[in-house]
């Protein structure tokens, strides 16, 4: 599903699949791409339309959240890590979900960027 994935997504300027290192392999417990924040919000909302999960793990970076401020200077951030929290967002991905269930999953990403 993951080839599947790059292949259907790898063309589309505004928006990176997920590398890989050439000497190790990937279990793809999720799917994660990564969008600019301008697009990444709406194309979930108009995939979610389509009745198409998408999701958001990590909104909010680790260091942000209530059970790690007291380990955390005030007003610390990391920009890297500020930027992904806006811009990633995974698809649904495991061995049960047919082929037919990813061509809409790919064609509905291919139409939303292609009218932007």
């Amino acid at each position: 599903m993951a080839k599947t994935y790059d292949i259907g997504f790898g063309d589309i300027e505004h928006l990176s699949i997920p590398s890989r290192s050439p000497n190790s392999t990937h279990v793809f417990h999720q799917y994660t791409l990564k969008t600019s924040a301008e697009y990444r919000d709406k194309l979930i909302k108009y995939l979610t339309e389509k009745e198409i999960p998408a999701m958001i793990y990590y909104p909010v970076p680790l260091y942000k959240q209530e059970a790690f401020s007291s380990y955390v200077p005030e007003n610390f951030s990391i920009e890297n890590i500020e930027k992904l929290c806006n811009s990633v967002f995974s698809l649904p991905i495991h061995s049960e979900k047919e082929n037919s269930q990813q061509d809409k999953i790919i064609e509905s990403v291919r139409s939303f960027f292609n009218s932007i």
